[in-house]
């Protein structure tokens, strides 16, 4: 049995999808960011970051925080939506899933905060965001241009993308990315993508990452 410790961002979604895809016995148990829960003590001693995702793996008393390394810990526990560890493919998904951690994420995040959130607009902050986040959807494009999935085929690396890839609050224009397009379609149209979204809309309805134009 799995406890997912969880709140349906960008980040938490990414777990929410997997446990999914994957068909895992889980457990979701809410920690609610907007109201502080992550600074309780007793979730800092499962997540020393204090941050969601987390998960706590009962079978075998591991408990593990930061979304790369539970994807990668699930997805090669179960041998599924990750190549075999060494081969090409597998580099491959984790260039792509470090790419998501080290660049996607705190880019768009930041960006997002100062589009959504500053309480003036910042000319300098939101001109460097928006021209990291134009980079960010290029490269994006480029190679996903001629394949369905990130990698190749479906992996941990395409879903820990896809919840982050929200044009209408990034201020990007997704008729300009074609590929990406039939990419998210490609996602969307997942069972347990759809099932993903559909639990966290019942936790959390108002949460901006839940809405995929």
């Amino acid at each position: 049995m799995i406890d997912l410790y969880y709140w349906p961002t960008a980040n938490g979604l990414k777990l929410g999808i997997l446990v999914e895809e994957l068909g895992l016995e889980h457990r979701l148990v809410p920690v609610n960011i907007r109201a502080g829960e992550q600074h309780a003590p007793a979730f800092r001693a499962i997540s020393a970051d204090g941050r969601i995702p987390a998960i706590v793996d009962h079978t075998v008393g591991l408990s593990l925080f930061e979304s790369g390394a539970i994807l990668n810990y699930l997805a090669g526990q179960q041998q599924r939506l990750l190549p075999p560890a060494g081969s090409v493919a597998y580099l491959q998904v984790q260039q792509w899933l470090f790419w998501q951690v080290g660049q996607v994420a705190p880019y768009l995040s930041q960006l997002q905060v100062f589009r959504e959130k500053a309480p003036e607009p910042i000319p300098f902050a939101l001109e460097l965001l928006q021209g990291q986040a134009a980079r960010i959807y290029g490269v994006l494009e480029q190679a996903l241009t001629g394949q369905p999935y990130i990698a190749g085929d479906y992996s941990i690396a395409d879903i820990a993308l896809f919840p982050w890839i929200q044009p209408a609050r990034q201020g990007i224009d997704l008729a300009q990315y074609p590929a990406i397009a039939a990419w998210r379609e490609r996602i969307k149209a997942r069972p347990a993508v759809s099932t993903a979204y559909e639990r966290a809309r019942a936790l959390a309805p108002t949460e901006q990452s839940l809405v995929v134009e």
